[in-house]
């Protein structure tokens, strides 16, 4: 080996080496002339987490209360108006919160520190930051409009592009939805492009009843009409009109589609549909009404019918369980039946003994 190069590498060595030590004894050093110091700094960071985790309770225990004393004093459309702005509300409460707890914190580490930590989250991190920026933004100021602009709020049954529930809570960025099945579903509020609000206004429930070509068409929709009254009249809490029997819907193949249609209260359309075709299976019940179904007939196989062949040295009365009759025989030269005895043949045949046995007339006649 060179000996300049170990010497070089020795020195490298020794150099790092002094200066870890040096860094590491000053380091050791400042901890045991500042440690209280820090242990100080650190009591103060944990309390400002503290106190800013008290403030968010009481503000989720105020604004739980406002919704709790509205939804007695106003309606249903106001109460989850006021809902959906105090979860609003809650969400913008907590990033302002901690936001304020986490300059505190830094603060306990020298206004210097402070501003050198925002200059570099300015300075290295800002291009990364506008990237993903874009879909913050978006989602805030989307988030925004759909509260200002009273699309949905808390307690309604929505639907969106990819998603179906009742709205939990809508925070700045994004909204939860809790679906039929107990998922929750969130999703960004810049996401949202279309909105289906199943729970405002009044709703149509719409059924389609298909009966049979045999039953008459008007005694069923007579049927339909006094079951689905009685319908109507016990349960007065789910309908606002009575039920209609539109009439005949289309005519299909083998069912004659009747329709019907009531006006109901919003968010029960889907209850109302099933009341209504129970009413309706049970008034048919009782009247003997049948619905079409499919149905298959099973044709024996009939003994005069000849068997399809069986396979070459196979027994065909092991392949069937029954011995084919014999095929009938006939004479050589007769036919089933004599009435289909084709005379206008046999005539031909004679004419043309005749034009072979014949003199010169039958010349003549080619001639001509």
């Amino acid at each position: 080996m060179n000996p300049t190069f170990s010497g070089e590498v020795r020195h490298f060595l020794d150099t790092t080496g002094k200066q870890f030590l040096e860094n590491l004894w000053e380091m050791l050093g400042f901890l045991r002339d500042n440690f209280g110091n820090l242990l100080w700094r650190l009591v103060i960071i944990a309390f400002i987490f503290f106190c800013a985790n008290l403030v968010m309770k009481g503000v989720s225990r105020f604004t739980s209360r406002t919704m709790e004393k509205n939804r007695a004093l106003l309606s249903v459309d106001q109460s989850r108006r006021v809902d959906t702005l105090m979860t609003l509300a809650r969400s913008a409460a907590r990033y302002l919160v901690y936001f304020v707890a986490f300059l505190l914190a830094l603060a306990q580490f020298g206004g210097g520190m402070v501003q050198n930590v925002l200059i570099a989250v300015g300075g290295i991190g800002s291009i990364a930051f506008g990237f993903g920026a874009q879909n913050l933004v978006k989602d805030v100021v989307t988030g925004l409009f759909m509260i200002f602009e009273n699309q949905f709020s808390v307690g309604d049954y929505i639907q969106t592009e990819d998603a179906v529930g009742t709205v939990e809570a809508t925070a700045v960025r994004v909204t939860y939805l809790r679906s039929a099945k107990g998922d929750q579903i969130i999703i960004p509020n810049g996401s949202i492009q279309r909105v289906i609000n199943y729970t405002r206004g009044s709703y149509i429930a719409s059924i389609v009843v298909s009966t049979a070509y045999e039953s008459n068409t008007r005694e069923v929709m007579a049927v339909m009409e006094e079951a689905l009254r009685d319908y109507a009249e016990a349960h007065q809490d789910l309908i606002e009109e009575p039920p209609v029997v539109r009439g005949i819907d289309a005519l299909g193949e083998s069912t004659i589609d009747i329709s019907v249609a009531c006006k109901v209260k919003p968010m029960k359309q889907w209850e109302v549909e099933r009341g209504m075709r129970l009413a309706i299976k049970e008034a048919f019940d009782d009247r003997g009404i049948e619905f079409p179904y499919p149905r298959m007939v099973t044709v024996p196989w009939a003994e005069h019918l000849s068997p399809p062949p069986a396979a070459e040295g196979e027994d065909a009365s092991a392949l069937f369980g029954w011995e084919p009759a014999p095929a009938p025989e006939f004479e050589e030269g007769t036919l089933l039946d004599d009435s289909l005895e084709d005379t206008s043949l046999l005539d031909d045949g004679d004419s043309d003994d005749g034009d072979d046995g014949g003199d010169g007339d039958g010349d003549a006649v080619k001639g001509e």
